[in-house]
């Protein structure tokens, strides 16, 4: 059998270094938190019973308390007499972290092994996936790169981070309502916004109308569509951009010369505006989402919606969800981008007098509720009320159902559903209705304030 890559020479330093001056075992943890990370069995017994004794707070470890604590096994002559002699080797301490890396870099290289063999006995079987395979492979190394050393802590770079923190903006990723973001502050990089509701509830109106205005400030928007397709969703964006297209008109293809010449004009404005846009609609398992991350960066990435997300090896929807929110929890904070996700309601709130959604409505809500920095739930009380709704059907309620960095409550906006348009308020999405009929509104009047 092949040797595996080790240093057995760095390993006894490493104990000898240890063993002179305990302090060390402190200095090296982060490269070699147990015992497993050495090569050789005789080490890993011997490091594992000085970590012992020193999370016991033994005062003292050394070749007597290390035998008298050890269990014997086949040493080269006895415990005693191996110990001593990894002391004896020891001309500095200095060199403790430098032979530290080295055992661990040797260990990485044994797990990338493990792992190639893991992937090599799947690959054997008759009829495996080549798909699957790859993605079993993908999912083994990102386990090995999550391994990684992590820097130590350092309460000057903490400070002067957050300071630096603080007299930015980058950090916060406006929605471009004006309500909103004063009530929030926009979404928050490294972390995960849900927008919730029933169908019906202008759900992809308000996501859309967040992708317009995101893109029209220059970020980087990656859309993951999983209920409708690219096309459908381009169509609603040229809708959102033009003066007077309708959703309708854009579905039929009826177009008078007129409004052909107006698509013309939107789409060569959208080719300029959208260059940072980027979408799919074929995905529909997370382990290819988190790929298309890692692969464009985007400053957010939208999921519309995650109800529809497969999880290799998952079939219940509390686990499911539970990954998905994990997995985005960590993109998110990993490439320092925003997570807008896309979630539905049960149908509880249909029971209710008071159909206002509520924290516990959410599908699967406890991992979406847990992990979620802010939560949006979309209200259209004309849905339910038509003839007695005190907004009409041009108020569009948002539920601000949790805001970790503020307070929540209730804000309400206007929504003009053929124009795929949410407005400030419902008297401005009125007047945007009268000023269509007589094509006299503005360019940019419906986009949330752009």
């Amino acid at each position: 059998m092949q040797l595996q890559p080790n240093s057995q020479e760095a390993e006894r330093l490493v104990l000898g270094q240890a063993l002179t001056d305990n302090s060390v075992i402190d200095q090296i943890a982060h490269y070699i938190p147990d015992e497993n990370v050495f090569y050789k069995d005789t080490h890993k017994r011997i490091w594992k019973t000085m970590i012992d004794m020193h999370r016991e707070g033994a005062l003292t470890i050394d070749a007597v308390t290390i035998t008298a604590n050890i269990p014997p096994n086949d040493y080269d002559k006895s415990p005693a007499y191996y110990i001593t002699g990894l002391i004896e080797e020891v001309h500095t301490t200095a060199t403790a972290e430098q032979y530290a890396k080295v055992i661990y870099e040797k260990w990485l290289l044994r797990k990338v092994i493990e792992k190639s063999r893991k992937i090599e006995k799947v690959m054997a079987v008759d009829g495996s996936d080549a798909y699957n395979v790859l993605q079993r492979l993908h999912r083994e190394i990102e386990g090995i790169l999550n391994l990684r050393v992590k820097e130590d802590f350092s309460l000057g770079s903490l400070l002067d981070n957050t300071v630096d923190n603080m007299f930015s903006t980058d950090n916060l990723i406006p929605f471009g309502n004006a309500q909103l973001d004063k009530m929030t502050g926009g979404m928050t990089r490294g972390e995960i916004t849900v927008i919730a509701g029933r169908p019906g509830h202008f759900k992809s109106t308000m996501m859309i109308n967040t992708v317009s205005n995101l893109l029209s400030r220059g970020q980087k928007v990656l859309v993951l569509n999983r209920e409708m397709s690219n096309v459908e969703m381009m169509k609603k964006l040229i809708v959102l951009e033009s003066n007077t297209l309708s959703y309708v008109r854009i579905r039929t293809g009826s177009f008078d010369d007129r409004e052909k010449e107006e698509l013309s004009i939107v789409t060569d404005s959208i080719k300029k505006k959208y260059r940072n846009l980027i979408m799919y609609d074929d995905i529909f398992d997370i382990d290819r989402a988190m790929r298309e991350i890692r692969k464009h960066k985007p400053d957010v990435v939208v999921d519309d919606y995650i109800g529809l997300v497969d999880v290799m090896g998952v079939d219940d929807n509390r686990l499911r969800i539970d990954n998905i929110m994990k997995q985005y929890k960590r993109a998110a904070k990993t490439y320092n981008m925003a997570a807008l996700l896309i979630s539905q309601l049960n149908r509880a709130c249909e029971d209710r007098a008071n159909k206002r959604p509520i924290l516990r409505d959410l599908r699967d809500s406890g991992s979406i509720e847990q992990d979620a920095e802010m939560i949006l739930f979309m209200y259209y009380d004309y849905r339910y009320n038509a003839h007695d709704s005190n907004v009409g059907e041009y108020g569009i309620e948002i539920v601000l159902g949790k805001n970790r960095y503020g307070k929540t409550g209730n804000i309400m906006l206007g929504v003009l559903g053929d124009r795929c348009a949410i407005t400030n308020s419902p008297d401005i999405a009125m007047d945007e209705t009268k000023r269509l009929s007589k094509e006299r509104k503005s360019k940019n009047g419906i986009l949330i304030s752009k």
